[in-house]
């Protein structure tokens, strides 16, 4: 059990999501022996609070009241994030559209894709500062398996300067899932949980996602990022295979060029691995 208090926002990643539930990266569909990451997005600023209500029924008589009784949440909040930069690779993402470099192939051109009424699903993990009671430095991400983002704003201009005159800012829509991000469904991990909105994780590092669908024979792939740690056992870092534990199925972790060595594989099998990294590039 670990207890401790939170400060500081130091990363932000988003993946999409596909019809089962697992991060899919940048990529809207998986082929068969492709390897995609959560997308890094620039420099988080601050992110608000999600919040709920709850239904309350109150039992009164006699000039008194008897007892009250949760009925559980009768609204889920959205809440809203905001960088210091417009990143384009991250807009595309949650709007469903495209960077145009066709129309002027030294520029780039982005739309806000408004009008769409289903902006695409996918998962958002926030990184933050977390000091244990004992005084160790450590991170805590909370990792939203199902959201849709939107700009809450945009257009804006200022000739003021100071800190992030003009930063972007986005409204998060959270809805339950019953996968967690690590590919593992609620009910196959001990948090007496079948779905909910997000978890939190304790680690020594940040994190980030890598997912491999793999072809018939396929042994190996690499992460998206340099892993702190070469560890494939499940105590640093969590491996998957279509959504079971797959701890047993890494042979390998190599953390100079982030290669990742398994037993060969099925056409087809879903590997997640989340896993602690400073960010160093491979």
């Amino acid at each position: 059990m670990t207890a401790g208090h939170i400060a500081g926002f130091y990363h932000a990643l988003f993946c999409l999501r596909d019809a089962d539930g697992y991060p899919t990266g940048t990529a809207r569909e998986l082929a068969n022996g492709e390897t995609t990451h959560a997308h890094k997005l620039i420099a988080p600023v601050e992110a608000t609070a999600l919040t709920f209500e709850r239904e309350i029924a109150t039992f009164r008589g006699g000039q008194q009241i008897l007892g009250r009784r949760q009925l559980g949440i009768s609204e889920i909040g959205a809440f809203e994030i905001t960088l210091s930069a417009f990143d384009e690779a991250f807009h595309a993402l949650i709007t469903g559209s495209a960077v145009d470099t066709s129309i002027a192939s030294a520029n780039s051109v982005t739309t806000p894709n408004a009008l769409s009424a289903d902006p695409p699903q996918g998962m958002l993990l926030l990184t933050l500062g977390f000091q244990t009671t004992a005084g160790a430095n450590k991170y805590i991400t909370y990792a939203y398996p199902n959201v849709q983002i939107s700009e809450a704003a945009a257009g804006g201009a200022s000739q003021a300067g100071g800190e992030n005159p003009l930063p972007t800012r986005y409204t998060v829509t959270v809805s339950g899932a019953e996968r967690t991000f690590f590919g593992l469904p609620y009910s196959a991990t001990d948090l007496r949980a079948e779905s909910d909105l997000f978890v939190r994780y304790v680690t020594a590092k940040p994190i980030s996602v890598t997912t491999f669908k793999a072809t018939a024979g396929a042994t190996g792939f690499i992460l998206g990022w340099r892993p702190v740690s070469g560890e494939h056992a499940g105590a640093r870092n969590v491996w998957t295979k279509n959504g079971v534990s797959a701890h047993s199925e890494v042979t390998g972790v190599n953390t100079a060029t982030g290669a990742v060595t398994i037993n060969a594989a099925a056409d087809g099998d879903v590997f997640v691995s989340v896993f602690e990294t400073e960010f160093e590039s491979i």
